[in-house]
Protein backbone atom coordinates (compact mmCIF):
# COMPACT_ATOMS: atom_id res chain seq x y z
CA UNK A 1 0.00 0.00 0.00
CA UNK A 2 1.41 3.65 -0.97
CA UNK A 3 1.52 6.46 1.62
CA UNK A 4 -1.35 8.06 -0.47
CA UNK A 5 -3.98 4.72 0.29
CA UNK A 6 -2.81 4.34 4.07
CA UNK A 7 -4.25 8.15 4.18
CA UNK A 8 -7.12 7.23 2.43
CA UNK A 9 -7.94 4.63 5.04
CA UNK A 10 -6.99 6.00 8.05
CA UNK A 11 -9.17 8.96 6.63
CA UNK A 12 -11.96 6.25 6.37
CA UNK A 13 -11.21 5.00 9.82
CA UNK A 14 -11.46 8.30 11.16
CA UNK A 15 -15.00 9.35 9.77
CA UNK A 16 -16.38 6.51 11.47
CA UNK A 17 -15.21 7.44 14.92
CA UNK A 18 -16.98 9.95 17.12
CA UNK A 19 -14.11 11.83 17.82
CA UNK A 20 -12.05 11.62 14.54
CA UNK A 21 -9.16 13.85 15.53
CA UNK A 22 -8.01 11.59 18.33
CA UNK A 23 -8.66 8.02 16.77
CA UNK A 24 -6.65 5.85 18.61
CA UNK A 25 -3.89 4.08 16.38
CA UNK A 26 -4.31 0.37 18.07
CA UNK A 27 -7.78 0.72 16.83
CA UNK A 28 -6.96 0.41 13.49
CA UNK A 29 -4.51 -2.01 13.45
CA UNK A 30 -7.02 -4.25 15.54
CA UNK A 31 -10.02 -4.04 12.89
CA UNK A 32 -6.90 -4.98 10.48
CA UNK A 33 -5.54 -7.70 12.19
CA UNK A 34 -9.42 -8.75 12.09
CA UNK A 35 -9.45 -8.67 8.47
CA UNK A 36 -6.14 -10.39 8.03
CA UNK A 37 -7.68 -13.33 9.83
CA UNK A 38 -10.43 -13.57 7.62
CA UNK A 39 -12.82 -11.70 9.84
CA UNK A 40 -12.74 -14.37 11.99
CA UNK A 41 -10.31 -14.73 15.69
CA UNK A 42 -9.77 -15.05 19.35
CA UNK A 43 -8.60 -12.92 21.44
CA UNK A 44 -5.25 -15.06 22.17
CA UNK A 45 -4.40 -14.82 18.25
CA UNK A 46 -4.75 -10.80 18.51
CA UNK A 47 -2.77 -11.22 21.40
CA UNK A 48 0.02 -13.24 20.08
CA UNK A 49 -0.03 -10.93 16.95
CA UNK A 50 -0.62 -7.53 18.06
CA UNK A 51 1.89 -7.95 21.39
CA UNK A 52 -0.71 -6.83 23.55
CA UNK A 53 -2.15 -8.19 26.62
CA UNK A 54 -5.85 -9.84 26.60
CA UNK A 55 -7.59 -6.47 28.57
CA UNK A 56 -5.97 -4.48 25.79
CA UNK A 57 -7.71 -6.74 23.19
CA UNK A 58 -11.02 -6.57 25.08
CA UNK A 59 -10.87 -2.96 25.35
CA UNK A 60 -10.14 -2.45 22.02
CA UNK A 61 -12.90 -4.94 20.27
CA UNK A 62 -15.46 -3.34 22.75
CA UNK A 63 -14.53 -0.01 21.45
CA UNK A 64 -15.20 -1.25 17.97
CA UNK A 65 -18.21 -2.93 18.94
CA UNK A 66 -21.85 -2.18 19.49
CA UNK A 67 -21.13 -0.73 23.20
CA UNK A 68 -17.62 0.38 24.55
CA UNK A 69 -16.49 -0.77 27.90
CA UNK A 70 -17.58 2.79 29.87
CA UNK A 71 -21.28 2.37 28.01
CA UNK A 72 -21.19 4.92 25.77
CA UNK A 73 -21.95 3.48 21.94
CA UNK A 74 -18.88 1.83 20.16
CA UNK A 75 -18.14 1.86 16.62
CA UNK A 76 -20.29 -1.33 15.32
CA UNK A 77 -17.89 -2.72 13.32
CA UNK A 78 -17.32 -6.29 15.62
CA UNK A 79 -19.10 -8.29 17.61
CA UNK A 80 -18.06 -11.12 19.75
CA UNK A 81 -19.71 -14.49 19.69
CA UNK A 82 -19.59 -17.83 21.32
CA UNK A 83 -17.24 -20.36 19.78
CA UNK A 84 -19.02 -23.05 18.80
CA UNK A 85 -16.29 -25.05 19.05
CA UNK A 86 -15.38 -24.25 22.85
CA UNK A 87 -17.57 -22.84 24.83
CA UNK A 88 -15.09 -20.49 26.76
CA UNK A 89 -13.95 -19.45 24.22
CA UNK A 90 -15.19 -16.37 22.43
CA UNK A 91 -14.60 -15.10 18.64
CA UNK A 92 -14.11 -11.55 17.46
CA UNK A 93 -16.08 -11.08 14.37
CA UNK A 94 -17.03 -8.45 11.55
CA UNK A 95 -20.76 -7.27 11.84
CA UNK A 96 -21.83 -6.30 9.03
CA UNK A 97 -20.98 -2.64 9.04
CA UNK A 98 -17.53 -4.44 9.29
CA UNK A 99 -17.36 -5.89 6.27
CA UNK A 100 -18.68 -2.71 4.56
CA UNK A 101 -16.17 -0.91 5.83
CA UNK A 102 -13.47 -3.44 5.12
CA UNK A 103 -14.62 -3.41 1.54
CA UNK A 104 -14.35 0.87 1.38
CA UNK A 105 -10.67 0.39 3.11
CA UNK A 106 -9.96 -2.43 -0.04
CA UNK A 107 -10.95 0.04 -2.06
CA UNK A 108 -9.24 3.02 -0.62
Amino acid sequence: MDLNSLAVALDAFASHHPDPVNVPAHHLRLFVEVARLEGRCTYKQLQERLHIDNSSVSRTVHALGELHRNGRPGLGLLKIESDPDEGRRHLVVFTDKGHSFLRTLKTA
